[in-house]
């Protein structure tokens, strides 16, 4: 293998592989070790570590890098999210604190740019955009939200080690400026392809690497290999939303304007009801959270809060496994966590990654049930068309 990527969430994994996909890597996405040998170019790890305590979340890396000891790699990628995590009992810099000390290297850059889809780092500061991260949208994420823009002050709270800021114009004197240094972080700017390719180009040498998916493809790059994997298509769908961010909430009404079947769930729902609802609908269904469309701005976040967004998500496993049972062979879900919750109790462990539906949201066929097709979206990502445009794949 060339590259083995642990990403911190479900749909981050499928992110990841899917930019990995696009220079024809053979790529497996697992949710758990695996057992026997996996014949790939990049393995992706998709665990779910971001909203978990920081030591079961180091316990979890730690099971991968063990695996990796007898199944070595030219890179380990940490994949996180673009928009990152300004909470200070964050997992990101913990689990980069490790990594390093585990490896018992001196340094790692941090890049969560995706210029694609509006992430971008400049002088330190992350931008969604233009727009810099702490005044856009983005920053009243339920479970990660983001208060900082610049990264060293968000890494300050959550990570023992210095950052360094590596400007553009300081790129190619890097080495000759930047003397052998204790542990520490470098943060690149990284708004467009000829910045990733040289930073790329500038570290590709070293084993570790973290950041957003927008890196990922560049780095592969050295190690092109072409593989094609093609699947049957799927004829019976169902949509199942536990984002509430602003772009699930368009992709919703979009999904409803069209006429298409949705039904709008809420922590008291009666699970039998919403199976027979699937029974009685057609090969197109849509369910979604009713708090979509309420004022989540000032939404007051304690346990009721947080005990509503288990028992919907709880839900909406349960409509996931049902659909699956009753012959839906296409599985399209947004939200990160509920990603990771449905795809459990599916018990999906690995998966081939099909075709890219979105940037960052490919495809995933899992290994075991060629026939069926999974579609993982992150909250934020996607067109407003993004559920309906999955319809054509």
């Amino acid at each position: 293998m060339k590259l083995a990527v642990i990403a911190d969430d479900f749909t981050g994994g499928a992110d990841a592989a899917s930019f990995l996909k696009r220079k024809n890597a053979k790529v497996v996405l697992v949710t758990k070790i695996p057992h026997k040998q996996v014949e790939c170019d990049c393995l992706v790890f998709a665990l779910k570590i971001r909203s978990i305590p920081k030591n079961e979340a180091i316990e979890s890396v730690k099971q991968v890098c063990e695996y990796l000891k007898s199944h070595p790699v030219k890179h380990l990628y940490y994949k996180y999210c673009s928009t990152f995590d300004s909470t200070p009992k964050g997992n990101i810099g913990p689990i980069l604190d490790f990594l390093l000390e585990y490896y018992h290297l001196n340094r790692c850059i941090i890049c969560p740019s995706l210029p694609e889809n509006g992430r971008t780092v400049e002088n330190g500061i992350l931008y969604v955009n233009g727009i810099k991260l702490a005044e856009s949208p983005l920053k009243n994420h339920p479970l990660n939200p983001m208060w900082d823009s610049y990264i060293p002050n968000l890494m300050k709270e959550q990570s023992k080690y210095p950052c360094l800021i590596l400007n553009r114009k300081s790129f190619d004197s890097y080495y000759d400026n930047c003397p052998d240094r204790d542990k520490h972080y470098i943060i690149p700017d990284y708004v467009n392809i000829d910045d990733a390719q040289h930073i790329v180009k500038l570290f590709h040498n070293d084993y570790l690497f973290s950041g957003g998916s927008g890196l990922l493809e560049h780095l592969f790059q050295f190690h092109n290999n072409e593989h094609v994997f093609s699947a049957k298509t799927a004829t019976k769908t169902i949509v199942l939303c536990g984002s509430c961010s602003k772009a699930t909430k368009s992709q919703i009404e979009s999904w409803i304007n069209k006429g298409k079947t949705s039904y709008a769930i809420n922590p008291n729902s009666n699970i039998e009801e919403l199976y027979s609802y699937i029974q009685e609908s057609g090969s197109e269904i849509l369910f979604y959270s009713n708090a979509v469309f309420g004022d989540l701005t000032n939404a007051n976040r304690d346990s009721t809060f947080y005990s509503n967004a288990k028992k919907i998500e709880s839900l909406l496993s349960k409509l996931g496994a049902f659909a699956y049972k009753n012959a839906y062979n296409r599985l399209i879900v947004a939200g990160g966590e509920t990603s990771g919750a449905i795809t459990s109790v599916l018990n999906f462990t690995s998966f081939y990654i099909g075709k890219e539906i979105a940037p960052g949201v490919p495809t995933l066929i899992p290994t075991h049930q060629p026939n069926f097709h999974l579609i993982l979206k992150s909250g934020n990502f996607g067109n407003k068309e993004f559920f309906l445009e999955a319809l054509e794949e």
